[in-house]
């Protein structure tokens, strides 16, 4: 994934919002969705990114860091699913 933005240091937690907020607009299109390529994907989130934040991240990057964002979403969200919904 080539990128026209330079590389970048520690991510902030600003660019972490950035990130999670562009890959629900491009990820959620009810347009193009779940109907569009991966690369496809990556290039218009880091579109956004790029338009919404001045960071200086690549797509690589986005791709990257979402991974890391995305694990630690999946844990938060089980977390509060089980204080709504307990079992027992």
């Amino acid at each position: 994934m080539a990128s026209s933005c330079e590389v970048g240091g520690a991510w902030t937690t600003q660019e972490d919002f950035v990130l999670c907020e562009c890959w629900v607009k491009v990820g959620h299109c009810p347009v193009t969705g779940n109907e569009m390529k991966f690369y496809h994907m990556w290039r218009k989130i880091h579109a956004e990114f790029c338009e919404r934040s001045s960071s200086p991240r690549t797509e690589m990057a986005l791709g990257s860091r979402w991974k890391i964002l995305n694990k630690e979403l999946g844990k938060w969200t089980t977390f509060e699913a089980v204080k709504i919904f307990p079992k027992g």
